[in-house]
């Protein structure tokens, strides 16, 4: 009784304290959900402000914004209708985060209405407009007055030279308007700091020449060789173009400073500030969840100790208690049940066991029924254990030691009786992709599925395994090869009924590969091996399934043999570099080169770059390759600078060095060696590489780009990317493929389609290279097309090293020493 009391005043304040401890971890949930809902809505809101920045036109970034900011109001509402909200600090906090948030949508809707509204965004543009086009609508009337009056006098007859004089008077006016707008357009589109500069000294170069022409014609005003409106034209126009340019270097002033484009200066200034302040006070919500857990752990940590001594008085009376009770059960239990005991033991040694008493104890009772059922259940358990040792844990079929085994006996039964027997490996196409893009969980009941397809189309005495991953092993006992033939078409069949996961409908295809015992080996392991050769044959070929050919092993050794020689090659350093140049066209100088892999087999000579690239993406040492072939010409352009500074060195890409999360450090730390200059190294990617994963290439080019590394899209126009999408893209240069320059002499398609992608690259302010130029025909256009450099056998095929270095000796008259 007095055990129970005390037990039950100590429940008592437990489930006191528990209560409480619920309670208050209940608020601490739903006020960390709603602070986890507004972070949430924030950084949403950022995200999608970042996109409205980029390309406000697209109307669903601004809702999208709009609703996630009353999103978070809504929800900051929250926290004053719960019952945390009687703290008064949360109260207080609750209060002031609403006020922020209010403040934060009033900021951003100040920021779209800036953001929509050029004129308000940039404010070079209303000093342009209110300030410079007066005078340029001045000006150019002025020039009109000008050129009506000589026309009217016949001055380029009279006085041809006071004409010419007024002729390129407004030939620079005209230009130096044209280079202004372009000047506007890159500060306000495609941004160029190093452009920016250039087009600033060229327009001042432009305004002292202008000046300077109408200087000239003032003399000739002076001189009464204009005339009367002409004269006062003039003057008028010198003034004009004095303020005109006055406004141009406000504008320039305007440009280099941090107040050059609103928006961004909002986002600076107030909306981030506003959400640093929002981020805070939520920290400070958090950590009061985090205080109220606290003092939660300090409550249970007293009642632990109470409890605690509670336990002391417990274990005293526990142990008189005891005492009591074990002189009991020595008396009443434990001598039957020695008793018990001594008559199983007799029993499981296989001996007559004694007679077990009669006893009145329940216990004893208990006791032999427990030791049956922990027979009965350690029988059960050993063959599960079996079970589980011989089969696949998701598909509940054979797994490979089974299979093993089977093969042993059915191979044994199979040469006893002069029978045949056939193996066929099973793997699914594109079982990858389903993993991917759809879950592991889906791809596990894809298996699942499949598993029972094949056990139902198969024989009793047929054996289908999960051989590891989408791969299946069928053991086919009393069958030929022609008979295996017909049940891959009847599984092949059976596969291609769509199957139905969650909704989604799969199409799936395998491969089969068939090899049969006696006629092609004697033994398991080797059926195992042929049997695999030839479903890869299968799969290679896209036929289904194939029967194992001796020329299939040969094949696949000799594959085997070439990937073991470039990899030997790799490490050896037996691996040349060659290098293409690349020729400005209106200078006609080698201005760079293409570094290209080649490889000298010993034995079977030289090895096509298709084959030995496509060897080291498949067996994962192309990254290895890249940046040997990276440091080796890097290596040679330090000695040709000495002959040829301006000299660049342009390297091609993998698609699958951009999966390599160190590539772009690896990158930086080969330039870093040799103290490369960045910008003479230019890498070439194709259009397919960058779509394979857009944003993640996007990613990989902008930081590559930051380095100073030039970017360059090879084989442009056989890939799909769109020129929306090349716009956004940071690369310096267009490798136009020469599959369209090689017919520029014979289809006027591949000539529109040359002529539009220089126009369309320079107006994009990128470089154009011409590969394949292979014709004097092709140079001729390419010339005419204004491209910019050109690469092809017309003018070299790839050179070694040392021919590279004699030919930039030559041109420059130096020796590297």
């Amino acid at each position: 009784v007095v055990v129970l009391l005390i037990l039950a005043f100590a429940y008592s304040k437990l489930n006191e304290t528990n209560e409480k401890a619920i309670t208050n971890a209940q608020n601490r949930t739903v006020l960390l959900t709603v602070l986890s809902h507004i972070r949430a809505d924030l950084l949403a809101a950022y995200q999608g402000l970042n996109n409205f920045l980029l390309t406000p036109e697209k109307i669903e970034y601004k809702k999208k914004v709009q609703l996630l900011i009353q999103n978070t109001i809504n929800t900051s509402q929250q926290l004053q209708d719960k019952p945390f909200s009687r703290d008064t600090l949360v109260a207080e906090k609750a209060a002031l985060l609403k006020v922020k948030l209010a403040t934060l949508h009033n900021e951003i809707q100040h920021l779209f209405s800036i953001r929509l509204d050029s004129a308000r965004l940039y404010p070079s543009l209303a000093v342009a407009a209110e300030y410079m086009r007066p005078n340029r609508v001045k000006m150019n009337s002025l020039m009109g007055i000008v050129k009506y009056e000589m026309q009217q006098d016949e001055t380029i007859k009279t006085a041809p030279d006071v004409y010419e004089t007024f002729i390129n008077t407004r030939y620079l006016w005209g230009k130096m308007l044209s280079n202004f707008r372009i000047y506007l357009a890159n500060r306000t589109g495609f941004f160029d700091q190093h452009l920016l500069t250039r087009q600033e000294e060229d327009l001042v170069i432009r305004y002292k020449e202008l000046n300077k022409s109408l200087t000239a014609l003032t003399t000739l005003a002076e001189q009464g060789r204009l005339g009367f409106e002409s004269t006062y034209a003039v003057k008028e126009m010198k003034a004009a173009s004095e303020l005109w340019f006055e406004g141009f270097t406000r504008i320039k002033v305007i440009h280099h400073s941090d107040n050059w484009r609103l928006d961004a200066l909002i986002m600076k200034n107030k909306i981030t500030p506003t959400l640093d302040g929002i981020v805070i006070l939520l920290s400070d919500l958090e950590k009061t969840a985090s205080v109220s857990a606290e003092e939660d752990f300090i409550s249970f940590k007293k009642l632990g100790k109470a409890q605690n001594n509670l336990l002391w008085i417990i274990a005293i009376l526990g142990i008189i208690f005891v005492v009591i009770i074990i002189l009991s059960l020595d008396s009443f239990i434990f001598k039957p049940i020695t008793q018990v005991v001594s008559a199983l033991k007799s029993e499981a040694l296989g001996k007559k066991g004694e007679i077990i008493p009669l006893v009145k104890s329940q216990e004893a009772y208990d006791l032999v029924s427990a030791f049956s059922e922990m027979s009965r259940q350690v029988h059960l358990r050993q063959s599960e254990l079996e079970h589980r040792a011989l089969h696949d844990a998701l598909t509940a079929l054979p797994n490979r030691t089974l299979l093993l085994d089977r093969m042993e006996h059915d191979i044994n039964t199979a040469k006893r009786e002069s029978q045949q027997l056939c193996l066929l490996m099973l793997d699914l196409d594109r079982f990858k992709e389903v993993n991917d893009t759809l879950g592991h969980s889906v791809g596990d009941q894809l298996l699942i599925i499949l598993g029972e397809r094949l056990t139902r189309v198969l024989r009793d005495v047929d054996t289908v395994a999960r051989f590891g991953g989408d791969e299946f092993a069928i053991l086919l006992p009393h069958t030929d090869g022609q008979q295996a033939k017909k049940i891959a078409e009847k599984i092949l069949a059976a596969l291609k009924d769509v199957v139905l996961i969650e909704g989604i409908e799969l199409y799936i295809t395998a491969s089969i590969g068939i090899a049969v015992y006696p006629q092609h080996c004697a033994s398991v392991q080797d059926l195992l091996r042929l049997a695999d050769i030839a479903m890869y044959v299968a799969k290679r070929n896209k036929t289904g399934f194939e029967v194992y050919r001796a020329d299939d092993d040969e094949n696949s050794l000799s594959r085997l043999s070439l990937t073991n020689a470039l990899r030997d090659a790799l490490d050896n350093n037996l691996l040349d570099v060659y290098y293409q140049p690349v020729i400005n066209i209106k200078k006609n100088k080698i201005v760079g080169v293409e570094a290209l892999s080649r490889w000298f087999h010993p034995e079977l000579g030289t090895i096509p770059p298709d084959t030995f690239i496509s060897l080291a993406e498949q067996t994962g040492i192309i990254n290895e390759l890249t940046y040997r072939v990276l440091e080796q010409s890097i290596s040679r352009l330090m000695q040709w600078h000495k002959l040829n500074a301006d000299l660049y060195v342009a390297v091609n890409i993998s698609v699958y060095s951009f999966r390599e999360p160190l590539f772009v450090s690896h990158i930086r730390q080969i330039l870093e060696k040799f103290n490369f200059p960045y910008e003479k190294l230019t890498l070439e990617i194709t259009e397919g590489a960058m779509m394979e994963n857009p944003l993640q290439a996007v990613d990989i080019l902008s930081e590559l780009r930051q380095m100073g590394v030039k970017l360059a899209v090879d084989d442009f126009g056989t890939g799909y990317s769109s020129m929306a999408y090349l716009k956004q893209l940071p690369i310096h240069e267009l490798k136009i493929d020469k599959s369209f320059v090689l017919g520029l002499h014979e289809d006027k398609s591949d000539e529109a389609i040359v002529r539009s992608t220089i126009e369309l690259a320079h107006n994009l302010n990128l470089r154009v290279v011409a590969e394949g130029v292979e014709t004097e025909t092709a140079w001729e256009l390419l010339q005419q097309f204004d491209c910019d450099v050109a690469q092809g056998y017309y003018m070299s095929k790839p050179k070694s090293a040392e021919d590279i270095e004699r030919q930039l000796t030559d041109e420059s008259g130096k020796q590297v020493k």
